[in-house]
């Protein structure tokens, strides 16, 4: 899995939006706008954090995964297509630096991973044999791997980090979760602090 932050918004915009229902002046980004930013959290008044959106590009995670991560509806998602890149399967199990690993999420239980490997052999013999890709990928196994870009605001990635983080969590999700996090920028960190600490 690999999460690179590709854009997010401005602290100040938020602060702006804070000291507008306020009518008061920033000072561009000093103690009392953070400070007003921490209060805004503590007291959960959070519409205003909504104006800070951030966009990922995120590689390799499970079809699971994915679904558990598009249950956030108040974010957007640009999903690789299997109907235009299912193909390109076939053309790499013929190389002799075909590795499994590159095409699923392996969970190191064996049984559950060879039933995996299972089924993706058989969406590409299917592929082999002329099947279209809209028809093959019913057999794919949810472990197959994704990449998409990932759109959301301060508000709603909260909420993620809030339910994402829990260990009653996916493992895979909540790995998503940490990298994430990660991938925010430190003064942006301020926005979550209360919730994930990053690597839980």
């Amino acid at each position: 899995m690999e999460v690179k932050l590709l854009n997010f918004t401005s602290l100040l915009i938020a602060i702006k939006a804070i000291r507008k229902c306020y009518d008061s002046c920033s000072d561009n980004l000093g103690d009392r706008d953070m400070k007003l930013l921490e209060s805004v959290i503590k007291n959960d008044h959070t519409s205003t954090i909504e104006h800070i959106n951030f966009t990922f590009e995120i590689n390799g995670i499970s079809r699971a995964c994915l679904q558990e991560l598009a249950r956030h509806r108040h974010a957007s998602l640009s999903v690789e297509s299997t109907r235009y890149t299912l193909r390109n399967l076939v053309q790499e199990y013929k190389k002799d630096t075909f590795l499994y690993s590159d095409y699923l999420v392996l969970t190191n239980d064996n049984q559950m991973d060879l039933w995996s490997i299972d089924s993706l052999n058989k969406v590409i013999s299917l592929l082999e044999k002329g099947y279209k890709n809209d028809q093959a990928k019913y057999l794919l196994p949810e472990s197959y791997k994704t990449n998409l870009i990932w759109t959301i605001n301060a508000r709603s990635l909260r909420n993620f980090f809030k339910l994402r983080s829990s260990s009653k969590a996916l493992w895979e999700i909540r790995e998503l979760a940490n990298n994430i996090f990660k991938a925010i920028p430190d003064d942006h960190k301020i926005l979550f602090k209360d919730i994930i600490k990053g690597d839980k």
